[in-house]
């Protein structure tokens, strides 16, 4: 059984040997902040990034919880040439002890919507942060991002979505006779990054996949397990994992085949989450025509998923996916519905070991959900911490929310 209950957003108490402290759990970021993204240090605190957009530049800012409080915003980076999106936006991770990376999107040719990925590694716990560099090496006018790291021994990875192949055909090609050719689609790409900031093992994932859902990355106990949603030249757009064996990705295989035939991009990508038991993984579809939100789990080093339990279906179904294990063997699933107008909902699922799952709870309301983009959830102790981007009528603002549970 799963009791949750609502706190208000930027408020919970924490107890001390003599003095009850309040946390503020309000947004750092600030009026004119975008994109926020969520992340867990290595002692299990949040990691809050976002853009924030001054009138000609953009930074990068990230915030670290401090038990009661948010840090002051620390600067990573800033340009006047930036990719600001709803969608595929940056971030700022802890991977080791000593190494921290974030990265960011470079506009190279606006007319053609093409920019770049540059990522930036910190040794001092993000104090400070390197020379930025460049993970793709191709040279071309396309669309690079979607990115997500992983560790793999004392490298650092990245995969991100890589549209070199669509430069001269700019997606699929088409035959005389309407049909789909081979050439020009979107693909998955790796690589991994030494100390000194030297490119290593690049790799090919999947030559074919959808055009603008984010990828994925969880560091099971068995290596990291990467997922994303791939594409077939007949539209089907499925979820795929794949898994990192002896420094390469395996052969991508179907988390669960839904049959999902779109002609367009979704914007509406998976997210992974991993315990010391199983790796889940949750996504959005609408192959029977409505919204779907999904869950399937692996166990340890099974290399197959289950039958996915629907989480939630129906026509207000908007997905917008996040994952988090829970201390106890279970996952909690967050995602969004549409109510009236422009407003919705971000909503929590918890789902045991078993496979059985709580109520959905309403965990805080949303005034735009286009504007909110996509939500992001990690789970610190007893708290649920949820970001999205809000704000009012003419302004943007990141806002935090806080939902406490409580597994019995």
């Amino acid at each position: 059984m799963m009791i949750i209950l609502l706190l208000a957003a930027g408020s919970c108490a924490e107890q001390s040997k003599e003095t009850r402290v309040l946390a503020d759990w309000s947004s750092p970021a600030g009026q004119n902040s975008v994109s926020p993204n969520l992340s867990l240090d290595l002692s299990g605190s949040p990691i809050l990034s976002w853009m924030k957009v001054g009138e000609n530049t953009v930074a990068l800012e990230y915030s670290r919880w401090e038990g009661s409080r948010w840090s002051s915003p620390v600067t990573v980076a800033k340009g006047d040439n930036w990719l600001v999106n709803r969608a595929d936006f940056p971030s700022v991770v802890q991977l080791t002890e000593s190494l921290w990376a974030s990265h960011w999107l470079v506009m190279t040719d606006p007319a053609i919507f093409a920019y770049d990925v540059v990522i930036s590694l910190s040794t001092d716990g993000g104090v400070t942060w390197d020379a930025p560099l460049t993970p793709h090496t191709d040279g071309t006018f396309s669309e690079h991002g979607f990115v997500s790291f992983f560790v793999n021994g004392d490298d650092v990875g990245a995969v991100w979505l890589d549209g070199r192949e669509m430069v001269a055909t700019h997606g699929l090609t088409m035959s005389a006779d309407g049909a789909h050719g081979s050439a020009g689609g979107m693909t998955l790409r790796s690589t991994q990054i030494k100390s000194d900031g030297t490119l290593t093992k690049d790799q090919v994932i999947d030559s074919l996949v959808c055009d603008c859902c984010q990828t994925d990355i969880a560091q099971s106990d068995q290596g990291p397990v990467l997922v994303f949603r791939n594409r077939t030249k007949d539209e089907y757009r499925d979820i795929y994992f794949s898994r990192m064996i002896e420094g390469q990705w395996s052969e991508p295989k179907p988390v669960s085949v839904d049959g999902w035939k779109i002609a367009g991009c979704p914007v509406n990508g998976p997210s992974v989450a991993t315990n010391d038991e199983a790796t889940a993984v949750a996504w959005y579809t609408q192959a029977k025509g409505y919204g779907e939100v999904k869950l399937a789990v692996s166990g340890a080093g099974v290399d197959s998923f289950s039958d996915p339990l629907v989480v939630d279906e129906g026509d207000s179904v908007l997905g917008q996916v996040g994952l988090a294990a829970t201390s106890n063997g279970g996952f909690l699933v967050s995602w969004m519905t549409f109510s009236e107008g422009t407003a919705g909902q971000l909503n929590l699922r918890y789902v045991d070991r078993e496979g059985v799952a709580s109520s959905v709870f309403e965990a805080t309301k949303i005034t735009m959900t286009r504007r909110a983009g996509l939500p992001q959830m990690v789970l610190f102790d007893n708290l649920a911490v949820t970001t999205w981007t809000g704000g009012g009528e003419t302004y943007k603002a990141v806002e935090v929310a806080t939902t406490q549970f409580d597994t019995l």
